[in-house]
């Protein structure tokens, strides 16, 4: 199915191309000037996961005329990661960046029913969990529309290799340059002096230094541009939680445990005791009866109950998927954990190929002390996404990853790379952070952050189509019956494509005023 036409009906799980195959390294690497000088760029990006990636391609259409490049220190890009719910905020923000690129990505994703929940028994239980925002089917029976209608989006789930070649396939060749390990940035004045970047070559280990006009730090939660330009203060805090990430491929639909069958590729929660749960884990099909992503979260206590040992490490470099160790031992420590868990659960852990296991921290910025500018801007220096504002797993990271890409876009297209623009993306930013992610002791869910993601609303950048999917539909107009026309009440069918690109029919209720196309 193609979900940019309505958003409204059941998409088909996606064929997960991105999981499937490896982006092997870019020659473009940095390089010196013929005169000996170090080459320079007018703006750096560290790292290339999908914050990186969607402020490149943003500053490209803000500010065509400057030359943009992507640090990226990793040989590659190879399957990683598991689902991301792109919602109502990440769309716009998408959109504001590029209408074609937005439809590419949402291609990609699937949407959700019904969320199965049980206890860490396996036993079926009531919950808050289900019926919510993911399950697209409730959503119209209940409310007899989906969210399309009302914000001009729904949430749609991609999966994360996806997402990031999705991103990097809209870029001009060239733009990321792998193997680059930015090892040190000494800050400029944005609109004056440059900024100066110490590289390392990751295979070769030779250094060399570029300079920039502008560096945009994305480099993950982990920040070592954070590090080092602030002395090693305002970094999250481990939270004495692990989280293991992986897809698995299973080679016949006959090997895939009945319960996943029935669910028919719709999310198994497992919940473990307490609130928030001392272990849950989650799975889901991008491609029924063969590919599954599987999430497991536990409690460091779990771990020392068995004996066994972690070590989290400070992967300056790395992104939330990427942090920490992949393998044997992150799948040896998983599987022991959920020892006691259905066998469902341990079946999807056991059949994974150890080297797509990933493991790192449960990590978390105070959002109490977050200042904005004071804590994201050095000269010309500007972080975003997990390095500005690392939050739990909860399904908001990308979404205002890109929020942070497309307001600072727009702001350098209006103000220019001024210190000027980096302090007014800063206080741009941070009410939208603390809307989202803040919330009064003991209180669940924070309490603003519904009420924000469907208020967001995005400027499109100049050279972007502007559909009006950047920001709020209009609310329905009152409009005057037409004398001679019956009124619409029967469901409208959307067709779409099903895991084979056959036609797939859905059904949704028809909005009284249309969403923008």
């Amino acid at each position: 199915m193609n979900l940019s036409a309505a958003n409204t009906a059941a998409a088909p799980r996606a064929s997960a191309s991105a999981a499937s195959r490896h982006v092997a390294a870019s020659a473009t690497q940095p390089a010196a000037s013929t005169n000996g000088a170090p080459e320079h760029v007018d703006v750096a990006i560290v790292g290339g996961g999908p914050a990186g990636l969607l402020a490149a391609k943003g500053i490209q259409q803000a500010l065509p005329r400057k030359t943009v490049r992507v640090l990226e220190a990793a040989s590659g890009y190879w399957p990683q990661g598991a689902g991301v719910l792109i919602d109502v905020n990440g769309w716009r923000a998408l959109h504001a960046v590029d209408d074609d690129l937005a439809e590419k990505m949402r291609a990609r994703g699937f949407l959700f029913g019904v969320t199965r929940l049980y206890d860490w028994a396996g036993k079926s239980k009531e919950s808050q969990y289900v019926s919510g925002a993911w399950n697209h089917e409730e959503n119209l029976r209940v409310h007899g529309h989906t969210s399309v209608m009302v914000h001009g989006h729904t949430s749609v789930m991609v999966h994360w290799g996806d997402i990031r070649q999705t991103l990097y396939e809209a870029l001009p060749p060239g733009t990321v340059a792998f193997n680059s390990r930015t090892v040190g940035v000494t800050p400029g004045r944005a609109g004056g002096e440059p900024a100066t970047l110490q590289l390392q070559d990751a295979k070769t280990g030779e250094a060399h230094a570029l300079t920039a006009g502008l560096v945009v730090a994305c480099d993950g939660y982990f920040s070592r541009v954070k590090r080092q330009l602030w002395n090693g203060e305002g970094l999250p805090a481990f939270h004495d939680k692990l989280i293991w990430r992986a897809v698995v491929e299973y080679g016949s639909p006959e090997d895939v445990p009945p319960l996943l069958v029935e669910s028919g590729g719709d999310p198994l929660l497992w919940l473990g005791d307490g609130f928030p749960p001392d272990r849950s884990s989650t799975a889901y099909a991008v491609v029924p009866g063969k590919r599954y992503v599987w999430t497991c979260i536990a409690s460091t206590s779990f771990l020392k109950e068995k004996g066994m040992g972690w070590a989290t490490r400070d992967a300056g470099d790395a992104g939330i998927h990427q942090t920490g160790t992949s393998g044997a031992c992150p799948k040896e420590r998983c599987l022991a954990v959920f020892a006691d868990y259905p066998p469902e659960l341990r079946d999807l852990i056991a059949r994974t190929d150890p080297r797509a296991v990933s493991e790192h921290g449960y990590y978390m910025h105070d959002y109490d002390k977050l200042q904005g500018a004071p804590d994201w801007v050095r000269g010309n220096v500007v972080l975003i996404g997990d390095a500005a504002h690392t939050a739990p797993p909860d399904g908001m990271g990308l979404n205002m990853a890109w929020e942070d890409a497309a307001v600072l876009a727009a702001t350098l297209q209006a103000r220019g790379v001024t210190t000027e623009a980096l302090q007014a993306y800063a206080e741009a930013r941070l009410p939208r952070v603390l809307d989202v992610w803040q919330r009064p002791p003991g209180v669940a869910n924070p309490p603003r952050r519904r009420a924000a993601v469907a208020a967001a609303s995005f400027v499109p950048l100049a050279g972007a189509a502007a559909s009006g999917r950047s920001m709020p539909p209009p609310p329905p107009a009152a409009a005057e019956p037409i004398v001679g026309v019956p009124e619409v009440t029967e469901p409208v069918v959307v067709a779409s494509a099903g895991p084979d690109n056959a036609p797939k029919a859905a059904t949704a209720a028809a909005p009284a005023t249309a969403a923008p196309a």
